[in-house]
């Protein structure tokens, strides 16, 4: 059996490790271990285990079991480094941060690269949404902590890597209802099968939501298929598509703290007068064909294209409705290859990436709610190419050397076709050439323990939205160069007693050029370079599996996020300064119980440190604790189930902000979040 063949076996072996059977022993050989878990995201075929970097691994049961499925916060905030929030604002998508990186975001991710089945989400210009992504559909997510950046190049924060339902995951036909508090409601219907060399995996669900405050409804309907066929004896293509329709999504946008605290549902007034909303439609879809060449090698190609039509009412007049449509497109081609060197294994990936974007986008005055004339009218075009490689080395049976190297060429272009006598021609363009590495050892101080180090730099270029020139109407603010990041970590990962798993890493990393964002005058957000950054911290997780049928999972970080060098144009000086949006420490700890038979329950618990909403730390963010809980009773009838659930989100109705908006003018920083929400479903089994 070759090697590739067994890793193969591996990840299916990972995929059925999931609760309960997550922690259920081997004992072929004699001894107890937990069944391994693979994973992707690192581009090599390998387990968790064994990377010489912080990768976890989150099953979709964590995802999709008794809960809303409206926002990916739930299952990122229980990862280690990892802070995902603004998961009740809808228009301005979910933000997320790993290690720092991200949290400047005013709308979307940045820093940070998403995939979905082996397809980028993630623009050339770095920025990606997370609103096409229908948590229903997830069968796993994996995150890769820290710029472990010649995988995927122009990240500093991470990778999130989403496998939806496969074929292979039925038989499998299933309806579910929920409803709640808030006007909370959402329909999905679901079906897999696998039949002989094809298969079909379908998901499509519709989500109904009048928001905790005013002005922020949401209506959102999403289809994610894939379609399998195996060609020859060891290719398969997959086909893959992903649709989301959301034609009104309303954003009550960000208030004082006075507003706040004299009433949380209040909307900002302007987002009133102006109507602040969006709507997008998006439409992705992919084919992945991988086979083997021969015995010790294989390849994977994927080809997409996904189309975007986006319009946004800004709370202001002057260019306060944002258009475009959007075009987004390319490929890759890798092959990885195990052999021996010197005597030793070694395992080698290399491949190209190939994406392009092209955005025509106008900008017309919003005439309360209305679009009034055209202020700005521009073609962009980003196109990015990546060649990389990624070897480990077998230095001995417990000592492995992972290097990788990424070159990136990336072409940003702006064609101004807005030109008049009082707004000149802002056309332009910017090229980058970058260059990355990682380095990484992983040691096996014994059986089913590891220690690892890592040396790592990643770069971020700056979006197109962050290259808006506060002096202008469009173009470039020549100004901005892209940040860079240098981070080291050390770290150990393990097994204990068959029935738990560990991991700790302490990272720290030196950033140049951090790109950041100012507001000068209330309409938009505006960036700019500081000088230098540092981030550096202590992660833990644990999880434990009691009896087949009760676990715990618990985690921690401790981090420091300050600036080094940091004059703004106004000539404030912000050096020692924490960075704003951040918390220092996080605590996430959940206890679940779960039967197949009879049903589950979990109670989880997170709780967040201080934050400052503004690079001063003048307005500061106390800590807070979130309890959320649920319980589901199945009632089988044969081959065919009923499952009833019901869920609390801030069980003990704690008052604290879903989002803060970092430097908004005026002080409008605060997005205070839901009360006691109250849901329940039913989940129909053929």
């Amino acid at each position: 059996m070759n090697r590739i063949h067994v890793l193969r076996c591996a990840a299916v072996s990972g995929l059925l490790a999931s609760n309960p059977a997550w922690a259920q022993a081997d004992t072929a050989a004699g001894s107890e271990t937990l069944a391994p878990i693979e994973v992707e995201s690192v581009r090599l075929n390998t387990e968790v285990l064994e990377t010489p970097a912080a990768v976890d691994v989150i099953e979709g049961e964590d995802v999709t079991r008794g809960r809303r499925k409206t926002q990916l916060d739930d299952a990122l905030n229980r990862t280690p480094g990892v802070y995902a929030n603004n998961g009740s604002n809808f228009a301005q998508n979910l933000r997320v941060s790993i290690r720092g990186f991200g949290a400047r975001s005013a709308f979307g991710v940045r820093g940070v690269r998403v995939r979905v089945d082996g397809i980028p989400e993630t623009l050339p210009d770095g920025q990606a949404q997370t609103d096409s992504i229908d948590l229903g559909a997830i069968e796993r997510l994996e995150v890769v902590r820290g710029p472990f950046s010649a995988l995927y190049g122009n990240a500093t924060g991470g990778i999130i890597d989403i496998t939806t339902t496969a074929p292979s995951d039925g038989p499998l036909d299933r309806g579910e209802l929920a409803a709640g508090s808030n006007g909370y409601r959402r329909a999905s219907v679901s079906s897999a099968r696998q039949l002989d060399d094809w298969g079909y995996a379908i998901t499509a669900s519709r989500l109904d939501l009048d928001g905790y405050r005013e002005h922020s409804e949401v209506e959102k309907n999403q289809l994610t298929g894939k379609f399998e066929r195996a060609v020859g004896d060891t290719g398969t293509l997959r086909l893959i598509t992903r649709v989301l329709d959301a034609p009104d999504t309303l954003d009550p946008g960000g208030v004082t703290r006075a507003t706040a605290l004299a009433d949380r549902r209040a909307a900002r007034d302007a987002n009133l007068d102006f109507d602040a909303r969006q709507s997008a439609s998006q439409q992705t879809v992919g084919a992945v064909y991988e086979d083997q060449l021969g015995d010790s090698q294989s390849y994977q190609a994927n080809l997409f294209y996904t189309n975007r039509d986006f319009i946004q009412f800004l709370p202001f007049e002057d260019g306060g409705v944002v258009t475009y449509d959007r075009d987004f497109f390319g490929g890759g081609l890798q092959t990885t290859r195990f052999d021996t060197l010197f005597g030793h294994e070694n395992q080698l990936v290399a491949g190209v990436d190939v994406n392009v974007q092209q955005d025509d986008r106008q900008r017309y005055d919003n005439l309360g709610g209305d679009r009034g004339v055209l202020g700005l009218d521009e073609d962009q075009h980003a196109t990015s190419v990546g060649v990389f490689a990624q070897n480990v080395f077998s230095i001995t049976d417990d000592l492995e050397l992972t290097t990788g190297l990424r070159y990136d060429w990336l072409d940003f272009d702006i064609d101004d076709a807005f030109v008049t006598a009082n707004d000149p021609d802002d056309s332009g363009s910017r090229t980058y050439r970058e260059l990355s590495a990682n380095a990484g050892l992983s040691y096996a101080w014994a059986e089913r323990q590891r220690v690892y180090a890592n040396v790592a730099n990643a770069f971020e270029s700056p979006t197109f939205t962050e290259f808006a020139d506060p002096a202008g109407n469009g173009g470039f603010n020549s100004e901005l160069e892209p940040q860079k990041a240098t981070q080291y970590e050390i770290g150990a990962k393990g097994e204990i007693a068959a029935r738990g798993r560990y991991q700790l890493s302490a990272f720290w990393i030196d950033v140049r050029d951090e790109l950041v964002v100012f507001n000068d005058d209330g309409r938009r957000d505006f960036y700019e370079n500081s000088g230098e950054s540092r981030r550096r911290g202590l992660e833990a997780k644990l999880a434990w599996q009691f009896t087949d049928r009760l676990s715990a999972t618990g985690s921690y970080t401790l981090a420091e996020y300050e600036y080094r060098e940091f004059v703004d144009q106004s000539g404030n000086d912000y050096a020692g300064n924490r960075l704003p949006g951040l918390p220092e420490e996080t605590l996430f700890g959940e206890l679940a119980w779960r039967d197949p038979d009879i049903g589950y329950a979990s109670l989880n618990a997170r709780w967040i440190g201080s934050i400052y909403a503004d690079n001063a730390n003048d307005s500061r963010i106390g800590s807070y604790a979130v309890v959320d809980g649920r319980i589901g009773k199945t009632i089988p009838a044969g081959r065919e189930s009923l499952t009833v659930y019901l869920g609390i989100d801030n069980l003990l109705d704690k008052e604290y902000y879903d989002n803060i908006r970092i430097n908004a003018f005026g002080g409008r920083y605060f997005e205070p979040a839901p009360d006691r929400t109250f849901y329940a479903g039913l989940v129909y089994e053929l």
